[in-house]
């Protein structure tokens, strides 16, 4: 079974790798694929970083972790970025497939192109992150009843892509944020520093 962790991933840091890892372990995943965004129509506005520079980014990240690959499938796919187009993909290659959503995408489910076609071809995941409180967001509540999403525990960092953007435009350092190779990337492309 694959798990299907697709996201901006703008930048990709610390607290997605725990969230894998920890879908990996609980769901007893073969692997977790990482799937950049090509084209997030619900995020083009909070978009930094160049896609390549993201998957690029991601590719780094993961490298010494032998149960992550990345895919670029979105990244070369024209038009807006759909998750169930990558979903089909992978099930038309013969796997098994779960999605796997943070629970704040979850609650924004309702803003997608068709997310009900998303749950007629696999299941969703929710997986839970500090400053989230599903039991009072009636939009999650909803769907969660609607469609038996399961939550696991994501044990990741209270820290967000968007956090780690405003603080590398301050000038802070992120160094403990996101993975090293990641750090090195971002200081040596001056990704973020721009925006000052």
């Amino acid at each position: 079974m694959l798990g299907l962790f697709g996201g901006t991933f703008d930048p990709i840091h610390n607290g997605h790798i725990q969230a894998a890892n920890s879908a990996y372990q609980t769901l007893e995943l073969d692997k977790v694929i990482m799937i950049p965004a090509g084209d997030p129509y619900l995020k083009r506005t909070n978009l930094t970083a160049s896609k390549s520079d993201r998957y690029e980014m991601v590719s780094l990240a993961i490298e010494e972790f032998p149960f992550l690959e990345v895919s670029d499938i979105e990244i070369l796919r024209p038009g807006p970025s759909y998750t169930v187009d990558s979903v089909k993909h992978f099930k038309k290659d013969g796997h098994a497939v779960v999605v796997l959503l943070g629970i704040d995408s979850i609650i924004d489910m309702d803003n997608w192109t068709d997310a009900n076609a998303l749950h007629s071809e696999c299941e969703v995941i929710g997986l839970t992150r500090p400053g989230i409180k599903i039991d009072s967001s009636e939009a999650y509540l909803k769907r969660q009843k609607r469609y038996s999403i399961r939550t696991i525990d994501a044990n990741s960092s209270l820290i967000s892509s968007s956090e780690i953007r405003k603080l590398i435009q301050k000038g802070a350092d992120v160094k403990d944020m996101v993975p090293q190779s990641v750090y090195e990337y971002i200081l040596k492309k001056k990704l973020y520093h721009s925006l000052i």
